[in-house]
């Protein structure tokens, strides 16, 4: 037996080398077997994107713009630089989430109904707050967004499986208008109660005239 001084471990004869730092051994044995070496793998990581490009073109715009109203605050005194960074965050996301991305449609869209909504509700305070937002704006892209789902839904029937999950998020999220109602950020109430309607005709027509994969999904999400 050898034994290797680096990593004082006792080595069988037959190695030349110590198996764990591959140093030559103190004493040699009598054969010339090694451990096989190993070379180390790494994960090529492209340093120029698209998506990376675009990722500092927009922070860059951001950045710029909230300089530009800084300086120019004594002259023009708003805060427009957040409409602007919002607006850039939400081409942002355009960008890498829909145009540069893999993702299942129906969380394209979920993503793009809720940044979109986000991006309406800032424009909308910082001129004022007048309420189209809340009001028309949010109930209505909600609507529209259910409505996109459900005619992929029905196109891809196969997809039935995986738009229940983005449909039911979005009966969900359909709820906030009325929420906004109930505080008083909203005074139309028919765009609310019109977006919950149409989300939960939506889904009991699903219910009705799909097959029982179908039921059964929705019985596995809710664990009934």
């Amino acid at each position: 037996m050898t034994k290797c001084i680096r990593c004082n471990v006792t080595v069988d004869n037959q190695h030349n080398r110590c198996p764990l730092c591959s140093k030559p051994l103190k004493i040699r044995g009598e054969s010339a077997t090694e451990y096989p070496s190993y070379k180390e793998v790494y994960q090529v990581t492209k340093p120029f994107t698209v998506a990376k490009l675009f990722l500092f073109l927009t922070i860059s715009a951001i950045v710029l713009s909230i300089t530009i109203n800084a300086l120019t605050y004594h002259i023009n005194p708003r805060i427009w630089s957040i409409i602007v960074s919002t607006g850039l965050i939400y081409a942002w996301i355009v960008v890498k989430d829909t145009i540069l991305s893999n993702k299942h449609i129906g969380r394209k869209i979920l993503y793009h109904y809720v940044m979109l909504s986000i991006f309406l509700l800032v424009i909308d305070i910082f001129v004022g707050f007048r309420g189209w937002s809340t009001n028309y704006a949010i109930p209505l892209f909600g609507v529209a967004a259910t409505f996109i789902m459900t005619m992929l839904a029905i196109v891809q029937k196969s997809l039935w499986r995986h738009d229940i999950g983005y449909i039911l998020a979005m009966f969900f999220i359909n709820l906030c208008p009325m929420l906004l109602f109930v505080f008083n950020l909203s005074h139309v109430i028919w765009t609310s109660v019109f977006s919950i309607v149409y989300s939960l005709l939506t889904i009991i027509g699903m219910i009705i005239f799909s097959d029982r994969k179908f039921i059964s999904e929705i019985r596995r999400r809710f664990h009934y």
